[in-house]
């Protein structure tokens, strides 16, 4: 029986692994760390702690802990980058060095597939071994790299912690709401005319099965968390309802960059990489290791776009369509109602 500690335990993919870890007759205790106390997690077996990944004392949380789970990392880009920096980075280093401080025997570092970079010379599909190209534009992407190279230096010499690092491709399912996702909410996605590459979507509850597994199971070193396979731009398109507007390369960028400076638009620079250059994951590593995901790309997608579409997103501004739609035939009413006065003054 172990006891195991979540950092962003409030989360979606916090939530799913609790749940995943319901029926374990491994995990006898969970300790649950977040910046804020999360709603609706109950059971004699959790025990939570409202804490920052950045204090100084998260060495005495983490007493007793057999297995750190480390989910919390600031996706959604924040207007001040030294903060973001500061989360994820300075944060993990921390909590890292807490749990060894505190004697716990592994650490699953939760990292990402864009630490490969998105680059018309990538692998395909991208294997452990294939070079590691964070964009640096993509300052989350940038984050996770950093973290693996630091992670791999400070564990070299140590038997304990054992450290397992998963990278997940775009996780998507019901639930899941960031700046990725809300792309799909848009009038118009952004397309960059010449580029139409293959995409991955991982369902959030294969990300947590996957994360039982290595709380289950000792898997030192590195894994993807992807299903087999992949959508063809085209098929990613249909499968969603997303309409895209094609743009030169150099229009995209210098478009993104501007409305992200003014602050109307969430959307790294960066990011435009990975939709235009593949970065498709191969999953073989962690299949063999007794991982099998439940869902295919497209069920992942189907489940995302079925929760959004009821949404519409502009920039920072997000709003239901039928709102919007109220919104629009109220100010069209408005509008003929003027325009009818206007014109009774006129006749008189």
């Amino acid at each position: 029986m172990s006891t195991v500690a979540i950092t962003g335990i409030g989360g979606l993919i916090g939530r799913r692994l609790v749940a995943e870890l319901a029926n374990s007759t491994e995990v006898e205790r969970i300790v649950g760390i977040d910046a804020r106390r999360p709603e609706g997690l109950h059971g004699d077996r959790i025990h939570l702690v409202v804490a920052d990944v950045r204090d100084g004392d998260l060495h005495r949380h983490l007493e007793g802990v057999d297995t750190l789970v480390h989910l919390a990392f600031q996706l959604d880009p924040l207007r001040d980058e030294v903060e973001m920096r500061s989360i994820n980075v300075d944060g993990t280093r921390n909590l890292f060095a807490a749990g060894l401080a505190a004697g716990v025997r592994k650490i699953v570092y939760v990292s990402s597939g864009v630490v490969y970079g998105a680059h018309p010379d990538n692998d395909f599909p991208l294997t452990e071994d294939s070079p590691l190209r964070a964009n640096p534009d993509f300052p989350y992407a940038e984050h996770k790299l950093e973290i693996e190279r630091w992670l791999a230096d400070w564990s070299a010499d140590r038997e304990t912690p054992i450290v397992t690092v998963l990278r997940p491709t775009v996780v998507a399912g019901p639930g899941v709401e960031n700046f990725i996702s809300r792309q799909f909410e848009a009038p118009r996605a952004t397309a960059i005319r010449g580029h139409r590459p293959p995409m991955q979507f991982v369902h959030v509850d294969d990300v947590a099965s996957a994360l039982a597994l290595t709380i289950e199971r000792d898997l030192p070193g590195a894994y993807n968390v992807a299903p087999e396979g992949w959508l063809s731009f085209d098929e990613m398109l249909a499968v969603s309802g997303a309409r895209t507007v094609e743009v030169p390369e150099e229009v995209a960028f210098s478009l993104a960059e501007r409305l992200g400076a003014v602050g109307l638009s969430e959307v790294p620079v960066g990011q435009l990489h990975y939709v235009m250059h593949p970065w498709i994951l191969s999953p073989d590593r962690l299949i063999q290791a007794g991982w099998r995901p439940k869902r295919s790309n497209r069920d992942a997608l189907v489940e995302l776009a079925e929760e959004h579409q009821g949404y519409v997103s502009v920039g920072r501004v997000r709003a239901r369509r039928r709102d919007v739609k109220l919104a629009a035939v109220g100010f069209v009413a408005l509008g003929g109602l003027l325009l009818l006065r206007a014109l009774r003054r006129d006749r008189s």
